[in-house]
């Protein structure tokens, strides 16, 4: 009698265990009929990187007799709303979405199984981009390092964003997200660049590449002149650096303390080129002695010689009026004053006589600028003229 009991309670025992076991398996889960998915379906997980959940949480009824298939693959939702069923919608449904993620293509971009790119990409990166962007416009001589380096998440959300192109930030503060703001618009820094100082970094540069340097969205002097008339800096007489494409030799691109976003204050900045030793001799030119170089030189280009604003004479009486007013220097019997202009002067470096025939513009260890040794005005008359001693 109690062996028998001891039966129907070790058979009771049994049972509970086998309704209880069967009990805690989820309705929609049919694992225990089909253990093993993969004893068929291998390709699914033939790639380095799996779709991270079971297989009977997407495929709700694979294989099961007399049910009604509501989805196509025993899915239990359709198209994008299928994958709501795990991925929070509201992360792709930002302001701007990428156009995939708005028709609802996921796998236009996403293998759903297995892959062997991260993020299940149909391809690794930046090939998973070249798939619908023309990757000509990314291969370019000069690359954006992100760009270089594929790395095309550096800057921008896949799904969806709160701003245009799908960038991870507003501008500037995109490009100061790997970029030292302070290089480029610094509270300390006087004078700022007006594209930069608002934000319009596009408005030199490429973001992806280009055929300039540093990203510029055309050559120096080309990119300058998309904003700055070229006419001003086009003439008879150029510059060196203007005519090369040199404005970063004078101008600084982005921030400085300078007006002008000058590299430094003149005349510092012109003896960067210009040898200082014929600036500061003994008797200098007040402009010059001031720094004031821009007084009589364009910096850019000019229709007259040496960069003058006008011909070397005429500038020189803008300054100095009363030289036309009366006789200059000496005159013979038949003339009054020395001529300033309008004569062939060999000894000239342009060939005509002017005021800086016989004075030096800049400075002179001579008296009153004279561009040669003397110390009175008739003592530099040979050195144009011819003299003859009188015979005894």
């Amino acid at each position: 009698m109690i062996k028998s009991l001891r039966k129907l309670k070790t058979y009771l025992l049994f049972i509970f265990f086998i309704s209880f076991s069967v009990f805690l398996i989820p309705v929609a889960s049919f694992s225990y009929d089909f253990p093993d998915c993969l004893k068929c379906h291998k390709d699914k997980v033939a790639g380095k990187y799996d779709h991270p959940t079971e297989c009977v949480k997407c495929h709700t009824y694979a294989h099961i007799t007399g049910k009604k298939k509501d989805f196509p693959n025993y899915l239990f939702a359709q198209g994008v709303e299928f994958c709501w069923g795990c991925h929070d919608k509201t992360k792709f449904s930002n302001k701007v979405e990428h156009p995939p993620v708005a028709k609802g293509e996921c796998l236009s971009c996403h293998n759903v199984h297995t892959s062997d790119a991260k993020g299940l990409l149909l391809a690794k990166m930046p090939d998973e981009c070249f798939l619908c962007h023309a990757n000509a416009d990314f291969m370019r001589k000069s690359k954006h390092p992100p760009v270089a380096e594929g790395r095309c998440m550096g800057c921008h959300e896949p799904h969806s964003s709160k701003v245009k192109k799908l960038l991870l930030a507003e501008m500037p503060k995109e490009c100061f997200l790997c970029h030292n703001k302070e290089k480029y618009i610094s509270e300390k820094k006087k004078k700022h660049h007006s594209p930069v100082a608002t934000g319009l970094c596009l408005n030199c540069h490429e973001p992806h590449s280009s055929e300039a340097q540093k990203l510029l969205l055309k050559a120096t002097p080309d990119v300058c002149y998309m904003c700055h008339d070229s006419s001003d800096f086009k003439n008879k007489d150029n510059h060196s650096p203007v005519a090369s494409g040199m404005c970063m030799s004078c101008h600084e691109p982005h921030q400085g303390d300078e007006k002008k976003l000058l590299l430094a204050r003149s005349p510092d900045l012109c003896f960067n080129c210009h040898d200082k030793s014929g600036f500061d001799r003994k008797d200098q030119h007040p402009p010059v002695s001031a720094g004031m170089c821009t007084v009589c030189h364009e910096p850019h280009a000019s229709k007259d010689v040496a960069l003058l604003y006008y011909p070397i004479t005429d500038g020189c009486l803008m300054c100095h009026p009363r030289i036309a007013k009366m006789p200059h220097a000496a005159g013979a019997m038949s003339q009054v004053g020395h001529p300033l202009r309008d004569r062939k002067d060999p000894k000239s470096k342009y060939g005509e006589l002017s005021c800086a025939s016989c004075h030096d513009p800049h400075s002179s260890d001579s008296v009153n600028l004279f561009r040669f040794p003397a110390k009175t005005a008739f003592e530099l008359c040979p050195s144009c003229h011819e003299y003859k001693k009188p015979k005894k």
